[in-house]
């Protein structure tokens, strides 16, 4: 689930025989606070020129993608949802390159000097695909839905420190807060965060979107097929109305080697979220390419703490994070296409934010903590892991540094969607150990307000720490930026020592494509990719 910058060049990697087996076992287990505005929507990258020198209207784009769930935005979990629900909605405002908002049906947005209100223009002649046009009032119901705890959707902790949401004209919105949120304007581009109108009854059965492609047919585990929205609002820079493709189909599989494989034989033309070998494989086909994107995408083992549970002692958890080689991950499972990290949830994508402090693999203290903590002898987890480009490698691969400090992991490999159901032992909410995959979000509070803070919605470790709520609830407030930083590095501090989670890679995103697709740039979360600029250029 994605919990879905800058360039890099590709490395090609070293392959040894470890990695050969490894590869073999894998696969046998898996089976700005001011003011903006602009006229056109924030694309997911510029489009390039075509041989006559503008970009090539028409055609039909095939994408490949994990099966989908559910197409209301507030409760979407899977990698698949969140693609197609990119095209079919917009928000308040989107995210660029350096995770900066730029306009998207707002407008401009300003912040009073105390960071309480927020107000907000909305676009005007933007209409919804049931002909209906987008008013303050859409926004205002869409937001007071999101933060509804009735609806159960994990968007009520997001957007808990609302106090209040008014249209004091169709046209404005104004965010009253319960404390000050110098950064809530980029809370609004949360991959949840998606306007629907007010006239939906069941957005999970209504898919009315004011964005660039419509669906036109759904077939449950097989295919979902996009037209092009005749009204979208969106304009290129030269004031040619987008999208430029006449549709999207996207393909529902749940192997991405076999979606690999349809992209060279012709038959899909894009694929999200490569493993480095599939990566290889794009890479030396000359009718393909691979695009790249720095993310703080990244898959954690997320350890319970409740009571009873061996992880319930912090000396544990802090041992596996002592016993992880955080580069030997890399170096088997991503060479050149992730990031050390400081073994938290927090990557350098972001900036000052990130703590700068690499973590020190310790294998022999890992093994001292253990014993302290009663585990001379080590114990075993029961590991659950989502069969998702990386997560079975990363698991195996851990599995054989736990032997090193006594602990035995047995890894279960079963599909995302039964990973991300809310019931059943092997949901990511309740088993005891699992591998959780978390797409980049516009700050890391947002991660640390859904999943780690006491009693939030996705804390799936179960885990309660006063000390690193207060700290949270500080980051939220703080207007500050230098201060901001510095409790943000706190926050990092306290999940490095006695954090609920071991932060297993930080992975760059790639993705797959046929050479005559252009218009298309990932963005830091690749399952946000939109597809509004995209077109295929003539050959």
């Amino acid at each position: 689930m994605s919990r879905s910058g800058f360039n890099y060049r590709w490395i090609v990697p070293c392959r040894t025989m470890f990695v050969a087996v490894l590869v073999a076992l894998v696969v046998a287990v898996a089976g700005g606070l001011g003011g903006c505005g602009s006229g056109s929507p924030a694309s997911s990258g510029s489009a390039s020129s075509s041989a006559t020198g503008a970009p090539v209207a028409g055609g039909t784009l095939t994408v490949g993608i994990q099966p989908t769930t559910t197409f209301d935005p507030y409760f979407t979990s899977t990698t698949g949802d969140i693609l197609v629900d990119h095209q079919l909605y917009n928000w308040l405002v989107n995210l660029d390159a350096q995770n900066q908002p730029v306009p998207e049906l707002a407008t401009a947005w300003k912040m009073s000097a105390d960071g309480k209100t927020w107000t907000f223009t909305i676009r005007e002649g933007v209409k919804f695909t049931n002909g209906t046009p987008l008013t303050a009032a859409d926004v205002v119901y869409s937001f007071n839905r999101m933060r509804d705890p009735k609806l159960g959707a994990a968007t009520a902790s997001v957007y808990a420190g609302i106090g209040s949401i008014t249209a004091p004209d169709a046209t404005h919105v104004v965010f009253t807060l319960k404390t000050p949120n110098p950064e809530f304007v980029k809370d609004c581009a949360d991959y949840h965060a998606g306007i629907l109108s007010k006239s939906v009854k069941d957005p999970s059965k209504e898919w009315i979107g004011t964005g660039p492609f419509m669906i036109k047919q759904y077939t449950a585990e097989d295919r979902v097929i996009l037209v092009r929205n005749p009204n979208y609002w969106g304009k290129d820079e030269s004031g040619t109305q987008l999208p430029y493709l006449d549709g999207i189909t996207f393909l529902l599989q749940k192997d991405t080697a076999s979606m690999v494989s349809g992209l060279s034989g012709g038959q899909i033309d894009f694929v999200p979220d490569l493993t480095v070998e599939l990566a290889q494989q794009v890479k030396a086909d000359t009718n393909l390419k691979v695009l790249t994107s720095p993310s703080n995408f990244h898959f954690l083992v997320h350890l319970r703490c409740d009571k009873g549970h061996p992880a319930a002692d912090p000396r544990v958890r802090l041992a596996l994070r002592m016993g992880t080689d955080y580069q030997g991950l890399i170096d088997l499972v991503r060479p050149g296409y992730a990031e050390l990290g400081n073994g938290t949830i927090v990557g350098p994508v972001y900036g000052s934010y990130y703590w700068n402090n690499t973590p020190k693999y310790d294998p022999e203290g890992a093994k001292k903590l253990l014993a302290e903590a009663g585990y001379a002898q080590g114990y075993t987890i029961n590991l659950y892991v989502m069969q998702y480009i990386d997560a079975n490698a990363l698991a195996t691969v851990w599995k054989e540094q736990m032997k090193k400090i006594g602990v035995t992991v047995n890894i279960n490999s079963i599909p995302e969607a039964i990973y991300y159901a809310d019931s059943g032992n092997a949901s990511w909410l309740k088993c005891d150990f699992g591998v959780t995959n978390w797409a980049q979000r516009s700050t890391p509070a947002a991660y640390f307000n859904v999943a780690y803070i006491t009693g939030s919605a996705w804390n799936e470790s179960h885990w309660s720490d006063p000390e690193f709520d207060g700290v949270v609830k500080a980051i939220n407030s703080e207007l500050d930026a230098t201060k901001r930083a510095d409790l943000y590095h706190k926050a990092q501090q306290i999940l490095w020592e006695r954090g609920p989670v071991v932060t297993l890679i930080h992975e760059n995103a790639v993705a797959g494509a046929i050479s005559k697709l252009n218009g298309v740039t990932l963005p830091g979360d690749m399952n946000s990719t939109r597809f509004e600029t995209a077109y295929l250029a003539a050959k």
